[in-house]
């Protein structure tokens, strides 16, 4: 039996990255205390760091990375945006591009932050995302915190289909296995976090 590794990657189909197995998260790590903490990350052997245009602190993320002894492409970088933010298509797509443009020209993986109010701002932001996919400027994209609904939804829209990572809260005590078991049999990659219910 082989041996599990936690800095083994995962490879998420239709796309030509891996998503290291743990991650870091930077929710309320703020200004240089997040750079600082980043780069401790880094340097401790974490090689994935999520962040949000929520946590205000895509640009810290960027920075530590570029200050680290890392190259770029051998740190896995997640970023999310919240559905409806922007308000417009090409607002939207450009509120998208700054959140790349801050975390260093490209990211990893870019997700749907929430489902949100609406199908159309869904849609809306779905697009945006494909459209930096098709750029190169996000390796992989996907979404958090959808159900099965939302994810039935968004076979009437997207041109990327299945999402390639679907981030929602997973442990012992949350469990959501009809969730879980239609990711797994459309080949969505799942993604935990607060693994340890904390």
């Amino acid at each position: 039996m082989g041996e599990l590794c936690l800095r083994d990657p995962i490879p998420i189909p239709n796309t030509a990255v891996s998503v290291p197995r743990l991650g870091f998260g930077v929710y309320q790590l703020y200004s240089s205390s997040c750079q600082q903490a980043v780069g401790a990350a880094l340097d401790a052997g974490f090689r994935h760091v999520d962040s949000a245009q929520l946590y205000r602190n895509e640009s810290e993320v960027g920075a530590a990375v570029r200050h680290s002894a890392l190259r770029r492409r051998d740190v896995f970088l997640t970023t999310k945006m919240m559905v409806g933010a922007a308000g417009s298509p090409d607002k939207t797509y450009r509120d998208a591009l700054d959140s790349v443009d801050r975390m260093g020209g490209y990211v990893d993986l870019f997700l749907v932050h929430l489902p949100g109010p609406s199908r159309e701002a869904r849609e809306e932001l779905w697009r945006a995302l494909e459209r930096l996919h098709d750029e190169g400027k996000a390796k992989a994209i996907g979404v958090s915190n959808f159900r099965i609904q939302h994810l039935e939804e968004m076979r009437d829209y997207a041109r990327v289909w299945p999402p390639h990572v679907n981030q929602l809260e997973l442990h012992p005590w949350c469990q959501q296995r009809e969730l879980v078991r239609f990711c797994r049999d459309n080949g969505i990659v799942l993604q935990a976090y607060s693994p340890l219910s904390c």
